[in-house]
């Protein structure tokens, strides 16, 4: 079953500089979409468009459609758009807002008014599963890098979406972080949520069913992961390798 649908996206920003040309693509449920390219090809603008993050928070102009289960963006709101699919951001710090873990968890289940009874249990029960009760009140921005991650991400999957989009979220860890962090990522995985992950490192590269290649807001490849990876010619050619 298809989860989440592109057609013919395009998108150029308020002051003019146009980064996504038509890109269409469709994810099944339960698989893991890598998108790779060089800086500055489009990756992290395709991501706020999956999530709705465009055209609701920057406006510019958006031609085409994204489906997320069957529901365009455009017509739901970012607050209801959770609930289908979360995104964590290359550095946390741009989505960490409270005093306490805890509190951080909390913030999006008190927007959508969950009980308090079963609030306290999904918190408990995520941050067991990712192995941070140990910080729930700790402030977020003292914690390292890959502890900041995985706050993000339990923050996330608090609301329980069937799709998650990692930008770039590999990027700024250490070696021993990234490899925790990519271990949640196999987890969930395994778990049939859907992943789509941003990843110019190639670190995550082994998890990816399918590959989109962005260069200069177009789609140059869209395909089978292994074949991409053992074609060293076109990654050598389009700078993805040395």
């Amino acid at each position: 079953m298809i989860c989440l649908g592109v057609e013919n996206l395009s998108y150029t920003y308020p002051q003019g500089t146009t980064v996504l040309k038509e890109v269409s693509f469709t994810i099944q449920a339960g698989s893991c979409l890598g998108i790779i390219g060089l800086n500055g090809c489009g990756k992290t603008t395709l991501c706020y468009c999956l999530c709705g993050i465009i055209p609701h928070f920057y406006k510019g102009a958006m031609e085409g459609r994204v489906l997320v289960n069957g529901s365009e963006t455009r017509e739901h709101s970012l607050h209801t758009m959770a609930e289908e699919i979360g995104i964590v951001l290359q550095d946390p710090n741009d989505q960490l807002l409270m005093p306490t873990v805890e509190d951080e968890l909390a913030f999006s289940l008190e927007n959508h008014r969950v009980p308090r009874g079963e609030m306290q249990k999904r918190i408990y029960r995520i941050m067991d599963r990712l192995g941070i009760t140990g910080l729930k009140d700790e402030h977020p921005h003292r914690l390292s890098g890959g502890e900041k991650q995985l706050v993000a991400l339990a923050a996330v999957l608090t609301l329980d979406p069937s799709i998650i989009v990692f930008d770039e979220s590999l990027s700024m860890l250490d070696a021993q972080a990234s490899h925790k962090f990519k271990a949640m990522m196999k987890k969930l995985k395994e778990q049939q949520k859907t992943l789509v992950i941003v990843d110019h490192t190639l670190q995550a590269f082994d998890l990816f069913d399918q590959v989109l290649v962005l260069e200069k807001g177009r789609v140059i490849f869209h395909g089978d992961g292994d074949a991409l990876r053992k074609d060293r010619e076109f990654l050598k050619t389009h700078q993805l390798i040395m």
